[in-house]
C-alpha cells in the first residue's frame, strides 16, 4: 500500500469517525435529556386503551403475559385486549380462551389471523380495536403491573401520536445472552437518545403505542404489507412522515419496561437479526437510512483496518486505538441505559462486545441483504418478529 492510498484510507476512516462521534454523542445527549419518572393517569380524563397482540406458536409464553395483563392497575373497565392468533399449530388458541373462560372479569377477545404474519395480524387487531389508544406487545412478554397506567399517563401529560417504550431482554445467564442483552440494551438508549432530540430512527414493536385514529390514517399510505417483518419501524416512518417528529416521544420510566426473552442459539439468534436488517433497503426515511450507513460504515472501517494490519504493521496501533475509541464513544450512553435497566453488572463485558461488535455488524449486514427470503420450516416468510 503506497503512501498516497494509505493516507487516503486513513483520511475516509477519519471522517467516518467524526460522523460516528457526532451521532452517538447526540443520542446520548437525548438520552441523558430524558428524565424517568413514573406517570399516574388522570382518572378524571378517561382515556380508553386496546391492548393488541400478535400470536403464533406462544403455547410456552402465552399465559404469562395474560397473566400479566390480567394483574394491570389500570381499571379493567377502561382496556380491552385484542389477540390474534396467526396460524398456530400449537397449543396457543386452546390457553387463550381457557384463560377467556377462567376470567370474565377482563376484556380479552381471540381473533383467527386472516393472513399469515405479524404485520397482517396487527392490521387486524387494529380494525377491530374500539378504543382511542393503541398499545402493542409481543405474546413472549412480560408486563409490570404499572405498564397501562404508566403509558396513558404519559400520553394525557405529553399528548402525542406514538408512544416508544423500553424493553429488556431476558435472562442474561450466560454469556451469549449477556451480549445479547448489551446489544439490545445499546438499541433501546439509541432509540429513547434519538427520539428525545427529535431524531426518531429507532422503535420496538413489542413495547409502543399510538392513537389510533393516527394509525388508521397513515395505513392508507402504507405500502410494506408485502415486506415480512417491520411492522414497528414502518410504521414510525409513516408517523414521522405524517405527523411530524414532535408527535413520537419515548416514554422512559422503570414501571412501563417490557421483557421478552433472549433467543437460546446462535442461529436463532443471527436468523432474528437477518430478518430485522432484510426491511432496511426499504426504508424512505433519510434520518434511519444515514444513521444505519453511518454505523455501518464505520465498523466495516474498523474491520478494514484490521485487515490492513496484516500488510502494514504499523495499522495494528491504530486499530486497537479506534476500536477503544470506539467504546469510549459507546460507553456513556451504554452506561446509562444499563443502570436505568438494573443492568449495570453487564458493563464488563462491554469492551469485549467492542472487539466483536464489528464483525456481528457487517455479517448481520451483509447476509441480510443476500438472505432476503428467509423462510420458515413451512416455506414461508418467519414474520413472528
Amino acid at each position: 500500500m503506497n503512501f498516497e492510498l494509505l493516507q487516503l484510507f486513513l483520511n475516509i476512516i477519519l471522517v467516518i469517525t467524526a460522523l460516528y462521534l457526532t451521532l452517538i454523542a447526540a443520542f446520548t445527549f437525548g438520552l441523558f435529556n430524558l428524565k424517568e419518572r413514573f406517570y399516574s393517569f388522570n382518572r378524571k380524563n378517561i382515556i380508553k386503551v386496546s391492548v393488541l397482540i400478535a400470536a403464533r406458536n406462544e403455547q410456552y409464553n402465552i399465559e404469562k403475559l395474560l397473566q400479566s395483563l390480567y394483574n394491570q392497575s389500570f381499571p379493567k373497565e377502561l382496556f380491552e385486549v385484542i389477540i390474534v392468533n396467526d396460524h398456530s399449530t400449537d397449543d396457543t388458541d386452546k390457553i387463550i380462551n381457557n384463560f377467556i373462560s377462567n376470567n370474565k372479569d377482563i376484556n380479552i377477545q381471540l381473533l383467527e389471523a386472516d393472513k399469515v404474519g405479524k404485520k397482517h395480524a396487527i392490521s387486524q387487531a387494529l380494525h377491530t380495536a374500539v378504543n382511542e389508544l393503541i398499545i402493542v406487545t409481543d405474546a413472549d412478554c412480560i408486563l409490570n403491573s404499572l405498564w397501562i397506567e404508566n403509558i396513558v399517563g404519559f400520553y394525557q401529560e405529553n399528548n402525542c401520536k406514538m408512544i416508544l417504550a423500553p424493553v429488556l431482554l431476558s435472562p442474561a445467564e450466560n454469556l451469549f445472552e449477556k451480549m445479547q442483552v448489551l446489544e439490545h440494551l445499546s438499541l433501546i438508549g439509541s432509540t429513547a437518545g434519538s427520539a428525545s432530540i427529535g431524531f426518531p430512527v429507532m422503535c420496538n414493536g413489542a413495547n409502543m403505542a399510538y392513537e389510533r385514529k393516527a394509525a388508521l390514517e397513515v395505513e392508507k399510505y402504507r405500502k410494506d404489507f408485502n415486506i415480512p417483518s417491520g411492522d414497528d419501524m414502518f410504521l414510525l416512518e409513516h408517523f414521522v412522515k405524517y405527523y411530524g417528529h414532535k408527535n413520537v416521544k419515548f416514554l422512559l420510566s422503570k414501571s412501563a419496561v417490557v421483557k421478552t426473552k433472549t433467543c437460546k442459539t446462535i442461529k436463532d439468534f443471527f436468523r432474528q437479526r437477518r430478518r430485522w436488517v432484510s426491511k432496511t433497503k426499504s426504508y424512505t426515511s433519510w434520518k434511519v437510512i444515514v444513521t444505519a450507513l453511518i454505523v455501518l460504515f464505520f465498523n466495516l472501517s474498523i474491520i478494514s483496518l484490521l485487515v490492513s494490519a496484516f500488510f502494514v504493521p504499523a495499522l495494528w496501533s491504530i486499530y486497537v486505538l479506534l476500536t477503544l475509541l470506539k467504546f469510549l464513544i459507546d460507553f456513556p450512553l451504554l452506561k446509562n441505559i444499563t443502570n436505568f435497566m438494573n443492568q449495570g453488572r453487564l458493563l464488563r463485558w462491554a469492551l469485549s462486545l467492542e472487539f466483536l461488535y464489528p464483525f456481528y455488524v457487517v455479517f448481520t449486514a451483509l447476509s441480510g441483504t443476500v438472505f432476503t427470503k428467509l423462510k420458515s420450516e413451512n416455506g414461508k416468510w418467519n414474520q413472528s418478529k
